[in-house]
């Protein structure tokens, strides 16, 4: 009896021990630019860029086979693997998540995004990788361009009708994705998992659209509750990066467009002769005492296109910039690292 009540002791402390203890896990969001078809050795660029950060999960978007007749995923799973470091992957639909920890399943949830669980050390953690509708892009309108709805034309003149933005932005079914993965994620948080959402949302957050910035980036004094953004956050959702770095006239976080030696600026702006510059990959997580973030940079050029131009940014924000100035996209991504308990 008293060898029995030892062996359980010994298996609840066991227990207790294995509960308790910390996992550092870092996530980068990624756009990957027509599946690293854009820039010349991109895959490669990629490979060397996440041999050297080495999250432990990484996030993608913008994958789109088409013509291209040599996914990226597979070839980097592969390269890192002959550089003795193991991913586990997962793609559907054009979004991919690979992973250190086991991926014990994934499943499309809408057309917009998918999810792919994890086995991080005991713990169900679910990542959702996104990439919402491009189109109906209204953070244009003041800088004075069209949507992408019909075409990215010069406006007449600039529109800086809040009511309008919001209008015509909201045809664009992000709100409608957002929701869909709430929904899936209260049936996981019910399970009692961990959940993190990464993508590029194509659309800014309304945390960057305040007084603060009302005056800076071309924002023309529009202070804007982007939808997407505002349900996400209004469910309880944090923005990882804004977490870290509040501010968001100090640490804007731009990640589009990106600056990219190897392409010209023409190739790398939509709007030209505006200051486009946006924060629109976005790591979220349902916050909780057993998860709290703790780093959280972006990793990319410094150097962003404004006005055709390619600019040093001269923010708060801190970067790692590509090994050798190699890059592989359009735009920077967002390296979260979290702790786990």
């Amino acid at each position: 009896m008293t060898l029995l009540v030892a062996l359980l002791s010994m298996s609840a402390t066991a227990a207790s021990l294995s509960f308790t203890k910390k996992t550092t896990f870092s996530l980068l969001q990624l756009n990957l630019w027509v599946e690293c078809t854009r820039v010349e050795n991109a895959p490669q660029y990629l490979v060397e860029e996440i041999a050297r950060l080495q999250p432990d999960v990484a996030t993608f978007c913008e994958l789109y086979k088409g013509d291209n007749d040599n996914p990226v995923i597979p070839y980097l799973v592969k390269e890192l693997k002959l550089r003795g470091i193991v991913y586990c992957s997962a793609r559907i639909d054009g979004r991919a998540v690979i992973s250190k920890f086991p991926i014990v399943d994934s499943q499309r949830v809408n057309k917009w995004l998918c999810k792919v669980v994890l086995n991080v050390n005991g713990h169900r953690v679910v990542v959702y990788p996104a990439h919402s509708e491009y189109r109906y892009y209204t953070c244009y309108y003041p800088r004075g361009y069209n949507d992408g709805s019909t075409d990215w034309k010069k406006l007449p003149a600039p529109i800086t009708d809040v009511n309008q933005m919001l209008e015509v932005c909201n045809k664009s079914d992000r709100v409608a994705s957002m929701q869909a993965f709430i929904n899936d994620a209260a049936e996981e948080r019910g399970k009692g998992s961990m959940v993190i959402m990464a993508g590029d949302l194509n659309e800014p957050s309304c945390l960057d659209w305040q007084s603060n910035t009302k005056d800076l980036f071309e924002h023309r004094g529009c202070i804007v509750n982007w939808s997407a953004s505002k349900l996400l956050l209004d469910h309880g959702y944090k923005d990882a990066y804004r977490v870290k770095h509040p501010n968001a006239a100090k640490f804007p976080g731009f990640t589009f467009p990106a600056s990219n030696a190897n392409v010209s600026p023409d190739k790398l702006s939509w709007a030209i002769e505006a200051d486009e510059r946006e924060r629109i990959d976005f790591v979220y997580y349902y916050p909780g005492r057993n998860i709290k973030v703790n780093k959280a940079v972006i990793a990319g050029p410094a150097l962003s296109i404004v006005k055709g131009e390619r600019v040093r940014e001269i923010s708060s924000d801190k970067f790692i910039e590509p090994q050798n100035g190699h890059w592989c996209s359009d735009h920077k991504g967002v390296l979260v690292t979290f702790t786990i308990k």
